[in-house]
């Protein structure tokens, strides 16, 4: 929760009334990211293999709002659900072409907040291959103590209200480890 609030609200500055697409968001931050999304009137478009998109579902994501985080087809997908616009802000975990589909799935004065370590791009070059869009890796890290401190009990507040809701999460018996690993895989 603490990585998809300051991602979103710190980074991409997200208002109500704009457009998000969370990659993996079927994640642990994924998920707190479109509770976060929700929470602020923020339109949430997200990918996940189609293994996962029960779990899509489950979070009340129409197929129109649901891509395949495995091929390149959401950025068409989501460019016409938009009617072409795109959208406001991208939450990306993703690498290689599936950052470029992101890229160009943007609305002018987008903003693509990477998380993922694998494809950092360089901001500047970004700022030149798709005008007017702000690309900005990061870490959690960078918040420092005072902000996570203030984070953390802005999210305690949410949580204590019941405005957010816990991350599911699934048990397994030690010895049925190789049934657990197959789940998460």
């Amino acid at each position: 929760f603490l990585t998809a609030l300051y991602g979103l609200v710190d980074l991409a500055t997200i208002r109500a009334g704009e457009s998000l697409l969370v990659h993996a968001a079927t994640g642990g931050v994924g998920m707190a990211a479109v509770q976060l999304a929700r929470e602020r009137g923020v339109e949430v478009f997200a990918t996940a293999s189609r293994g996962k998109w029960n779990t899509l579902r489950a979070m009340s994501l129409d197929e129109d709002h649901i891509g395949d985080s495995r091929t390149l087809g959401f950025q068409e997908k989501f460019l016409s659900v938009t009617e072409g616009r795109g959208v406001d802000v991208v939450l990306n975990s993703l690498a290689g072409d599936f950052v470029d589909a992101s890229l160009r799935l943007l609305a002018p004065s987008g903003r693509l907040i990477e998380m993922g370590k694998t494809d950092i791009r360089d901001p500047q070059a970004v700022a030149t291959q798709h005008p007017g869009v702000c690309y900005r890796a990061f870490d959690l890290s960078e918040a420092g103590p005072q902000r996570m401190a203030e984070m953390l009990s802005e999210l305690r507040k949410r949580f204590d209200t019941r405005m957010l809701k816990r991350l599911p999460v699934t048990t397994w018996d030690v010895r049925c480890a190789v049934q657990a690993y197959r789940f998460i895989s």
